[in-house]
């Protein structure tokens, strides 16, 4: 079962976001941020394709935690999916790339080959292996008894084709590259190689889901922009014009649409291309609004955490309310 689970990832929103509020139409970064959101899309695309293989452990005993954050002193790592079953934890590494693809153990590369071009990748299983020492030390670091940890390396496009380069053979740790459509039969093979109860579920499923934070950064220094470059006020819904603050609606000028709650989007865009935290006065400066005391009736009436109780309080995002 899932118990968290997957969310449009952060930087997938954050190009979206920038996207809508770059300014101008033709900024010489647009076309470069568009192709960035294919590949996310793409990304986020092959993520729930994995996901729907997941689905069929449909068991109690497989709880499967999506883009799970754990901190390690004096950083943290990421796990795009994690199983845990009360017998093993099995890390997943999912990766979208299309083409054939050539694993050199000797050199720890992963080369590309699509459209006559080749495109070099880090060793993936490397990769996956980092992540697995992550975890173990996350355990000792909790002081908890670490179970056995396995790792996958999961391709989600089932046209990606998968080789050893000439004179390496499919051996471990390789064999764990495997396509999509194969993970069940793959933990299957696990299920069979541990059978000795050794994870408390209750307890892990509780530390992980406490103790899971999101890695914000802002994307703006990604495409060397600044906040200048983005297109400040409320958004028509309709014909994406600036709106204007009437008594407790806004209004387009450009469309005539009404709405109660445009600013909303325009919160969240501040939230995914500035800073996960908000002031009064920067709510006013984003929105373009000249009411203090409007601002402050927006603020309240949204489901937010409040630090401070003077000109200077923050607002922020619920932790519940975050990826």
């Amino acid at each position: 079962m899932f118990v968290k689970e997957r969310k449009s990832p952060l930087k997938l929103l954050q190009t979206e976001a920038l996207l809508n509020r770059l300014k101008p139409i033709d900024h010489p970064k647009r076309s470069l941020i568009e192709q960035d959101l294919k590949k996310r899309k793409a990304g986020y695309q092959g993520e729930k394709t994995v996901d729907f293989h997941l689905s069929f452990l449909s068991d109690k005993q497989y709880l499967i935690f999506n883009d799970l954050r754990l901190p390690i002193a004096p950083t943290s790592f990421q796990m795009d999916s994690v199983l845990v079953t009360p017998y093993y934890i099995l890390p997943i590494e999912i990766k979208n790339i299309s083409g054939t693809l050539t694993i050199d153990p000797e050199f720890n590369q992963l080369t590309k080959e699509f459209n006559g071009a080749e495109t070099g990748y880090p060793d993936p299983i490397a990769q996956a292996t980092r992540q697995k020492l992550f975890l173990q030390k996350w355990f000792h670091n909790n002081k908890l008894l670490c179970p056995p940890v396995e790792f996958l390396v999961v391709f989600s496009n089932p046209s990606t084709i998968l080789r050893m380069s000439p004179g390496q053979k499919r051996i471990s740790p390789y064999d764990r590259m495997i396509h999509a459509q194969n993970i069940v039969r793959e933990i299957s093979k696990f299920n069979t190689l541990y059978t000795r109860e050794v994870v408390n579920l209750k307890k892990i499923k509780r530390l992980f889901l406490n103790q899971h934070r999101v890695n914000y950064s802002s994307i703006l220094p990604t495409y060397q922009l600044t906040e200048s470059d983005l297109i400040k006020g409320v958004l028509c819904e309709i014909c994406r014009e600036i709106m204007v603050r009437k008594t407790r609606i806004w209004f387009c000028p450009h469309c005539l649409h009404l709405s109660k709650t445009a600013h909303l989007q325009a919160i969240e865009d501040y939230f995914l291309l500035i800073k996960p935290t908000i002031t009064n006065g920067e709510l006013r400066k984003f929105l373009q609004l000249f009411s203090t005391r409007t601002a402050t009736l927006i603020l309240q009436s949204l489901n937010l955490q409040k630090t401070g109780n003077t000109k200077g309080t923050l607002y922020m995002k619920n932790r519940k309310n975050r990826n």
